[in-house]
């Protein structure tokens, strides 16, 4: 038993955890969790998918990849990316924060076009990303959307 405790430990090192970096707390963002992500008002993110580079930019809240409009909306806004499907293949996320409410759209790249593979809304502040699941608290519900085999499956804590 005694042997095991190290590598235990050894192993949980090379873990992923859900932390705060420096540049989170400094840019105010709202969603933790995601492999790259952009924060304010206009800008672009650059990141492969396969074989395909893409570039995303953001200006006037309309969110576009090259010549594709993704959605346009009000609020604060973020884009990043992140693999919910665990194909090892990033997607994106477009979330907005307007007040009390919060939500995101995930979107998935395929044969050349971008799909919605899920969206989710509640009342909370943040929005937070592990593995494949994405949770927002409001209050004392917490919101939870998890990804499986081909679609996020909902559940609340109420």
């Amino acid at each position: 038993m005694r042997k095991l405790i190290p590598l235990l430990l050894l192993i949980c090192l090379g873990a992923q955890a859900q932390v705060r970096t420096y540049s989170d707390n400094a840019s105010g963002t709202f969603v933790f969790g995601l492999d790259s992500y952009f924060y304010g008002e206009s800008g672009t993110l650059d990141f492969s998918v396969g074989e395909a580079s893409v570039r995303v930019s953001l200006a006037d809240g309309t969110v576009r990849t090259g010549d594709c409009l993704l959605e346009s909306g009000n609020g604060d806004t973020l884009i990043g990316i992140h693999d919910f499907t665990g194909d090892k293949a990033p997607e994106l996320m477009v979330a907005r924060r307007s007040g009390d409410s919060i939500s995101a759209q995930i979107y998935s790249f395929a044969s050349g076009d971008w799909r919605s593979i899920g969206q989710m809304e509640a009342g909370g502040k943040e929005i937070r990303v592990f593995r494949q699941v994405v949770s927002i608290r409001g209050g004392e519900v917490l919101h939870s959307w998890t990804w499986h085999t081909d679609r996020f499956d909902y559940k609340s804590s109420r």
